[in-house]
């Protein structure tokens, strides 16, 4: 090797991720359990019989009506989902700061 080449591998070191504190990565593990038992509940909670047998739906006419509404079923099921889609993307970025992932 010549002195010109060592020289260019010293300047250019082999580049890994910058390694995250221990606590983090601790918080970010706690962040994808967190979510994704959120939003598979938010997903599936809508559609169970317990949905629209609570305090405020036997009290009030309209929030009864509300509840039974399949749009906003959906769209509490559709938050479900971003939360699980956070979860996962969290494991994505987890794993390519931990470097198991080039």
């Amino acid at each position: 090797m010549t002195t010109e080449t060592k020289t260019e591998a010293a300047k250019h070191p082999q580049e890994t991720p910058p390694q995250e504190p221990l606590m983090n990565r601790w918080l970010a593990i706690l962040y994808v359990v967190i979510c994704f038992e959120m939003g598979a509940f938010l997903i599936l909670f809508p559609w169970v019989p317990l949905w629209s047998q609570n305090f405020f739906v036997g009290r009030y006419d309209w929030i009864y009506l509300l509840a039974q509404n399949y749009y906003l079923r959906g769209a509490v099921s559709g938050l479900g989902l971003v939360d699980v889609f956070l979860a996962f993307h969290e494991v994505w970025r987890l794993r390519r700061s931990i470097g198991l992932v080039h």
